[in-house]
């Protein structure tokens, strides 16, 4: 199957638009969950860059101890 030619980042938007309006609601309820999934994954991998920088600069070696002091400091009822 050929891929579809790429349409240019000024031209998309225009595209997308037409294509939501003639959308039903049940076709529109699966754009957004998709465009959601997208949302969660690029936010998944912004959290895992930063995780990997803490963990790369040390900022994560305290976490065990300062969550034990954090419990003892807190004690609930």
């Amino acid at each position: 199957m050929s891929q579809p030619m790429p349409i240019e980042p000024e031209k998309l938007k225009p595209v997308l638009h037409e294509k939501i309006e003639r959308m039903n609601g049940e076709q529109l309820t699966l754009v957004s969950q998709v465009l959601l999934q997208v949302e969660a994954e690029e936010l998944a991998d912004r959290l895992n860059e930063a995780f990997d920088q803490d963990r790369e600069q040390g900022k994560l070696r305290r976490i065990s101890e300062l969550v034990k002091q954090f419990r003892a400091e807190h004690r609930y009822a």
